[in-house]
């Protein structure tokens, strides 16, 4: 059994174009497969395509005569052996055994198809055209999950099924993974919404597995800068999911899926759409985000998560890894820390700064139509293509994005690496760039904060609430800051919190300031997203700098 079921398919909801015979044909095999499957992969190596090599298993299935049968099985073993050749391998005895066996489990799943004509079952395998499928010679195909096949044991996607828009998957060059744990803090979901919102804005793919957590806060901050009117050029987020699309999940990120799609997101998985998301099968679909990532955030995790295996896979793949230090009491931090501490993984120093860790900006490739809608149901137009000198992002000031998932750690968590990849991220350091990992701040750096403080100080907001910032004793980082810039109360209270947690020698991190204002003011309703749009409003004037979750006075080295 591969754990697929077969429900009713949905009503049709959109025309979506039927397919071509090589693409059916792919589907096809993958419905044989209980996951990803390399002897599958090495046949089509040696196969002229997929069709053929359809049309040889058909043949070597009981039933047939048995010569016919045997030439068949015997042509079958030489594609086998040409493509494992052609993937730089030899065949040994135990190989071709085990093609053998799982050549009889392929023939057992062939008889539970529909019809033994592939090419009829495009409405099928497309749920009733509500799901597009590619497969890798269609031009919206992400090429870089082919890195998968650098190793014999592992096999990229014969095809992928997808909902939503699948430019997406092609429209940046290198995206951005942010992977973590189910069960977070806020500072977890901090860092994971302002990575992916940042990553987003300067026109980056954000991709992650739309789980609870941080998975849901990285797709969320990603459509935070994708449905912001002067970020319009915003990156696109692909969320990919370990079962097929029939069990899109959990249930409480419907709203989240479906927001994915409307802002030409796309969401996507390997496997036919009624497969169930077996345990098993998220730590190979955790293969996928690493392949088609360039660079991979683990925002937060526990020693057991399996975001570290998402991380092996990525360090496999030779992608850059990167992670977000934490409180080394808490265990939601721990396995951030373990693979920053093994040298599995580079320090991610901040959240709201990611351009060492990301290619440059760009517009993203958007193709002017969607390539699975037939020419009647063209898609709407391509987003514009100018972009913004400074794109300026604002942070998490949704309560639902922030606290859509705050019960998750009621779901369970796959936690054990696959034992191949758990030997995660290179150690050598020599072969990576000097500015993603030296402590020295980047000259650059300090100029584009200051620029960001002059372009505040001629455009800066009035509010009839303003107060004038002043001095004050608690506070006297405060006096030295831009005394001109006209402060709300609440901005003000913050900059009072953050010194007086400073003169404490504490961190002012989002949780000591909200913990610190609710001491301060225990007559409101104080949260965290309103400490993090406070905490934004305050960086976007200059007045704050935002550095690895810990907000300092412009100009000021944290304590």
């Amino acid at each position: 059994m591969n754990g697929t079921t077969h429900p009713p398919a949905p009503a049709r909801t959109a025309s979506i174009a039927e397919p071509d015979a090589e693409t059916l044909y792919r589907a096809a095999l993958t419905f044989l497969l209980d996951g990803a499957d390399a002897f599958m992969v090495a046949l089509l190596k040696g196969s002229p395509s997929a069709e053929e090599l359809w049309n040889l298993l058909a043949e070597t299935a009981p039933g047939h005569s048995d010569d016919g049968a045997r030439n068949a099985l015997g042509e079958l073993d030489r594609t086998f052996a040409t493509g494992i050749a052609r993937w730089g391998r030899s065949v040994t005895p135990q190989a071709m055994n085990a093609f053998h066996t799982s050549l009889a489990r392929w023939h057992a799943r062939m008889g539970e198809m529909p019809s033994a004509r592939v090419t009829t079952l495009g409405e099928w395998f497309t749920a009733e055209g509500t799901q597009w499928i590619i497969a890798p010679h269609h031009r919206c195909w992400p090429e870089q999950v082919m890195d998968l096949s650098i190793r014999s044991d592992w096999a990229p996607p014969l095809c992928l099924w997808g909902k939503g828009d699948p430019r997406a998957l092609v429209s940046c060059p290198k995206p951005i993974g942010v992977v973590g744990s189910r069960d977070i803090s806020d500072y977890g979901r901090y860092v994971a919404h302002t990575v992916a919102e940042q990553a987003a804005a300067a026109g980056h793919t954000v991709v992650s597995g739309g789980a609870m957590g941080v998975d849901a806060a990285a797709h969320w901050g990603a459509l935070r800068a994708a449905e912001n009117p002067p970020l319009n050029h915003a990156g696109r987020t692909v969320a990919v999911f370990a079962g097929g699309l029939h069990h899109m999940g959990p249930l409480r990120n419907k709203q989240l899926f479906e927001r994915i799609e409307a802002n030409h997101g796309a969401l996507i998985s390997e496997l036919c759409p009624g497969t169930i998301p077996e345990a098993r099968r998220f730590l190979l679909r955790n293969r996928i985000i690493a392949a088609l990532s360039s660079t991979l955030v683990v925002a937060q995790a526990r020693l057991r998560s399996g975001a570290l295996n998402t991380a092996g896979w990525a360090a496999e793949l030779e992608r850059e890894v990167y992670a977000a230090p934490g409180d080394i009491n808490s265990p939601v931090n721990a396995g951030c820390n373990a693979i920053i501490s093994q040298n599995k993984a580079m320090l991610l120093c901040a959240a709201t700064s990611i351009e060492d860790i990301c290619h440059e900006p760009h517009q993203p490739a958007w193709p002017s139509t969607d390539p699975t809608q037939p020419e009647s149901h063209a898609s709407p137009a391509a987003p514009p293509k100018t972009m913004p000198s400074h794109p300026q992002v604002a942070h998490l000031s949704s309560q639902a994005h922030l606290n859509g998932d705050a019960d998750a750690a009621s779901e369970s968590e796959q936690s054990e690496p696959i034992s191949h990849s758990t030997s995660t991220v290179p150690s050598d350091s020599a072969e990576r760039p000097a500015s993603k990992s030296s402590p020295i701040p980047d000259p650059r750096d300090v100029a584009s904060k200051r620029d960001r403080r002059q372009e505040a100080a001629t455009a800066r907001p009035t509010t009839t609430d303003a107060v004038p910032l002043q001095s004050t004793d608690s506070a006297p980082e405060v006096s030295q800051a831009e005394p001109a810039i006209a402060l709300t109360a609440a901005q003000q209270l913050m900059m009072t919190l953050i010194a007086d947690c400073r003169a404490q020698h504490l961190h002012p991190t989002p949780d000591a300031l909200l913990g610190a204002l609710r001491r301060e003011r225990n007559d409101g309703d104080h949260s965290i997203a309103k400490v993090m749009k406070t905490l934004g409003e305050l960086e976007l004037l200059g007045v704050v700098d935002l550095d690895g979750g810990v907000a300092t006075p412009a100009g000021d080295a944290p304590s």
